[in-house]
């Protein structure tokens, strides 16, 4: 905000007149006003500063923030409190402005009705906001009994009467929903932050599982530069009728894309990448949006990394590209390191706003099977948030909040059952040749060249095959009367896992279910590793991947890549990719 106006907003508010009663239609009431902050899920979503005197039935409501500068629209979503103090200088702003503008009076073309007056008392029903703003104003030089701001839950439930109608009233057409879906919203409710559940910094930059791990500033900078590359990969869109190993090899191996990000960061620091997003770069202010969440070149901030994927992402004369990948990255940033029961519906709403906005852009005006474009960050946030938001949360008006995502979740399921119609039919064709026959072994293959084929004589088409030299020891008692010309079929494990259902992967790859507690499978994949690896990995990080399964079985494949010895500046390192 503007120096200049705040004291100039201060200046006004000390000078007004207070009085115990203030005029209304029926007369003098008390005067006093009950204010709390809600969240606006419009297009883009704000925050609104409500206030209420009961006695009199009087409504308003403030955009927040207040002042001169705060008019791009990246400012307004920009302002998302989690605590009463971070919210406390806007509120108090928001209320000295509404009471020195009579609410806003002063702007209609008849100019303000009644002279300006300060609130004799003020209210709120949530106990750390109401210290949080009586201290700020304080502070910021508001005078008496004026900083004073009561807690009370007297009038919670009246106040949200009185937001319904005016909520109702708010335009939908202009904030993306027709009016009859405006009508179905559920008005939100004052923002609670006594019992908000604070954000954890450290979950929304998380690192990836690396098998190369040192203490050395390069070590940290290949970490670091690893993290970049794979949030960059998962927030660029791809057509949902695609199939996956289509996708992947769209991407240039990860050697290769870490010497170029190397190139780049060591070419434009980041005071310069900032300079050029507020300048309206798009692919600059993603870029200093990832530095700053990984902490290249400087230490992590959450805040200001979201600030600068805001830029690009309202900003309608940036490109389609680069503003789906910042509402992409945007997506988990309210819900990192929470389960979802554990999410306020602000979060939900605010994550569903960032995750259909990334579709939207992406594939408004297309045509063809390739019209919807989402990216992995969006369809992980459909397959493990949607279901649960829908089915278990019990909020299905919550559709209206993404309809572009739902529809994304739809045509990447119907190409996903296409090709595991294809491996469906190849292991219903040679059963064997997809499957260990090791009982109770449960690896499968979407490829015959995933699993070893038995090396003896019995006939090609009864030949079982194995993941792995343990598993054809284990089974050999059992095959080896078979092991000869015209012998019938040994493998007696006629059990089919299911994983078919993830269809094929680009190499191929094995495939192991992992069962957890909670009755949900992990089905976990590979293309490098072999089964018992595999299975090692499945049983160290049984815990993580069973609190990932949230809205539906997961599937991760897990893959060791070692960087190709042509890359100049990280030549055999080596990484775990997780692919989810």
């Amino acid at each position: 905000m503007d120096a200049i106006w705040q004291a100039e907003c201060i200046e006004k508010f000390n000078a007004l007149s207070r009085k115990p009663l203030a005029p209304g239609p029926s007369g003098l009431v008390p005067n006093v006003w009950h204010f709390d902050l809600r969240f606006i899920p419009f297009s883009p979503p704000f925050h609104i500063l409500f206030l209420v005197q009961a006695e009199n039935k009087l409504v308003a409501h403030q955009v927040l923030p207040i002042g001169k500068e705060t008019n791009a629209p990246w400012l307004t979503t920009g302002y998302f409190p989690y605590n009463a103090e971070e919210a406390a200088l806007d509120i108090c702003f928001g209320l000295m402005h509404s009471f020195n503008t009579v609410f806003g009076q002063d702007k209609t073309p008849i100019g303000a009705i009644t002279a300006p007056y300060g609130p004799w008392k003020l209210t709120t029903d949530d106990r750390s906001l109401a210290e949080a703003v009586e201290t700020k104003f304080k502070a910021l030089g508001v005078k008496g009994k004026r900083c004073k701001v009561d807690f009370t839950v007297d009038l919670t439930h009246k106040a949200h009467d009185y937001f319904k109608p005016s909520y109702r009233l708010m335009p939908t057409d202009a904030n993306g929903f027709t009016s009859s879906a405006g009508d179905r919203l559920v008005a939100p409710i004052s923002i609670a932050f006594s019992s908000l559940a604070q954000p954890n910094p450290e979950a929304w930059m998380l690192i990836p599982p690396s098998l190369y791990h040192g203490n050395t500033p390069e070590d940290k900078e290949f970490q670091q530069l690893i993290m970049y590359a794979h949030e960059f990969e998962n927030s660029e869109p791809h057509p949902m009728v695609h199939r996956p190993s289509e996708r992947l090899r769209s991407f240039r191996p990860i050697g290769e894309r870490l010497e170029i990000i190397k190139a780049y960061i060591t070419t434009v620091s980041l005071e310069q990448a900032k300079r050029k997003a507020d300048a309206g770069d798009g692919f600059a202010a993603v870029d200093a949006a990832l530095r700053l969440k990984y902490g290249i070149q400087c230490e992590p901030d959450r805040i200001i990394s979201r600030l600068y994927l805001l830029k690009v992402a309202l900003d309608e004369n940036a490109s389609a590209q680069h503003r789906t990948m910042a509402h992409s990255v945007l997506i988990f940033w309210y819900a990192a390191g929470r389960e979802p029961r554990d999410f306020d519906p602000r979060d939900i709403l605010a994550t569903s706003y960032h995750a259909n906005e990334a579709v939207r852009i992406a594939s408004e005006g297309n045509s063809g099977p390739d019209r919807v474009f989402a990216s992995a960050q969006v369809l992980q946030f459909a397959r493990n948030i949607v279901k649960f938001l829908i089915d278990d949360f019990g909020a299905p008006q919550l559709f209206i909040n993404f309809p572009w995502v739902v529809e994304a979740l739809r045509q990447r399921q119907a190409a996903l059952r296409l090709e595991q119609l294809v491996v469906e039919r190849k292991m219903t064709k040679k059963p064997n040749r997809y499957r260990c026959a090791n009982v109770g072994c449960r690896v499968e293959s979407d490829s015959g060249k995933m699993l070893y084929k038995c090396s003896g004589s019995c006939d090609s088409d009864k030949k079982p095959s194995y993941c792995g030299k343990r598993c054809v020891f284990m089974d050999w008692k059992n095959h080896k009367p078979f092991c000869q010309p015209g012998a019938p079929c040994s493998v007696v494990d006629r059990i089919t896992y299911s994983t078919s259902s993830v269809g094929c992967s680009a190499g191929g790859s094995i495939r192991v279910p992992l069962d957890h507690d909670n009755g949900k499978t992990s089905l976990l994949m590979s293309s490098t590793m072999d089964s018992e690896m595999l299975k090692e990995m499945g049983a160290r990080n049984s815990t993580v991947l069973e609190e990932a399964s949230l809205g539906e079985n997961r599937s991760v494949k897990l893959d060791i890549r070692k960087i190709n010895s042509s890359s100049r500046h990280y030549a055999d390192r080596t990484i775990l990719e997780v692919r989810y």
